[in-house]
């Protein structure tokens, strides 16, 4: 079997490149740069294996966002593969901002979709790796507009070539620059929340808006399930407890809370704000009418309806037929509004709680435990069918 091996190149500079990797080269007798000749037609070249070996040359280093992986899958029945690593952009620019790394979470924004704004918003540092659609410009327009503005943002362009650039500012201040189509950019979120800590009550701002209790929050998040990257509707959202709850939870996704009450939409932004939550868009407007348009969600929690529950669900069920719904419920006649409603969307797994709590009164030199109302939380599976 031949022998395919691909080799780190590097940011660019041949002299970045490792001693084993320039071996590797001088061995070969068929070198290809993927710098230089595009993927689907190296790809295609190398269907037919020759009977030398040969080398590949991958930008940056074989683990960080490369080819290399599509090599492996793609070829990895035709030639026995080596790969050979190398210095990635992101090595070479920490050593030239003088930063180290080992606290940073990472992405590619090179031809892929990310939330970076979720991730700057719940880490202190961020490398990202920028390219095609999504430019420096776009990822500083869109931190700015979700409040992080005030991000310190670092752009590595053309490193390693006699052009190269570093440049720093807010994103509010870069936004408006013009930068290299293939850039690094090292966010730093010094203000960067701990998403993993509960939120008690009191830690939110609020007026008259009805807010969900904590308690009742707490399980109805956890009865949704969220994964890191989810898309997410929170359907009525009050003060925005619950939305910034999601958020935290979906650290790498995005939420829309939904809120027909122009002040309480106003208090939404406030706690996001507050509490970091700036994965996070308040969508003025009374649902289903305002779900139009949004991201299709993953998981979705409905704590007032306005009496659009049926509209809602099906509008929910359009957008991604296999959604998660968790519901609240008061009253016993909402309750059984939401079971049959849920029963007729043929929702599976249909699970329903009924959460008593008590919360201690100091009174005198006694402590009383005054009952809460009682609260139903709902929750139910998209099936996946139109049925």
């Amino acid at each position: 079997m031949p022998k395919l091996i691909v080799v780190g190149n590097g940011p660019g500079d041949e002299s970045l490149l490792t001693g084993m990797a320039s071996s590797s080269i001088k061995a070969s007798q068929k070198v290809y740069n993927t710098r230089e000749l595009p993927l689907g037609d190296l790809l295609a070249a190398l269907k037919e294996p020759p009977f030398e070996d040969t080398t590949v040359l991958a930008s940056g280093d074989t683990g960080f966002y490369s080819v290399a992986k599509t090599f492996v899958m793609d070829l990895g029945g035709l030639y026995d593969i080596q790969l050979i690593p190398g210095i990635s952009s992101v090595q070479y620019f920490c050593a030239k901002i003088k930063a180290t790394y080992e606290n940073a979470v990472f992405a590619s924004l090179h031809g892929r979709d990310a939330n970076i704004v979720a991730k700057a918003a719940y880490n202190k540092e961020v490398f990202a790796l920028v390219g095609g659609a999504n430019t420096v410009q776009s990822v500083c327009a869109s931190l700015d507009s979700h409040g992080l503005g005030h991000a310190i943002i670092t752009v590595g362009e053309r490193l390693s070539f006699p052009e190269e650039k570093i440049t720093s500012g807010s994103a509010k201040e870069l936004k408006n620059l013009v930068f290299d189509n293939l850039s690094v950019m090292y966010i730093q979120n010094p203000g960067a929340i701990e998403d993993r800590l509960p939120l008690k009550d009191s830690d939110f701002t609020r007026s008259k808006t009805p807010m969900t209790k904590e308690e009742i929050r707490w399980l109805s998040v956890a009865k949704l399930g969220i994964s890191p990257n989810d898309t997410l509707y929170d359907i009525g959202a009050g003060t925005g407890s619950v939305a910034v709850e999601m958020a935290r939870a979906a650290y790498s996704g995005y939420v829309y809370a939904i809120e027909a009450n122009e002040g309480a939409c106003k208090l939404v932004k406030e706690n996001a704000a507050k509490h970091g939550a700036f994965n996070m868009q308040v969508v003025y407007g009374q649902a289903p009418g305002a779900l139009a348009g949004l991201s299709a969600p993953d998981k979705v929690f409905i704590g007032g309806s306005s009496g659009n529950m049926e509209g809602i669900i099906s509008s929910i069920l359009s957008a991604n037929k296999t959604a998660r719904i968790v519901a609240n419920a008061i009253t016993l006649q909402t309750l059984a509004q939401v079971v049959e409603i849920f029963g007729r969307f043929r929702l599976q797994d249909i699970d329903i709680v009924c959460v008593n709590t008590a919360k201690s009164k100091r009174v005198g030199s006694y402590d009383l435990m005054m009952a809460q109302n009682p609260v139903y939380i709902i929750t139910g599976n998209g099936c996946g069918t139109n049925g």
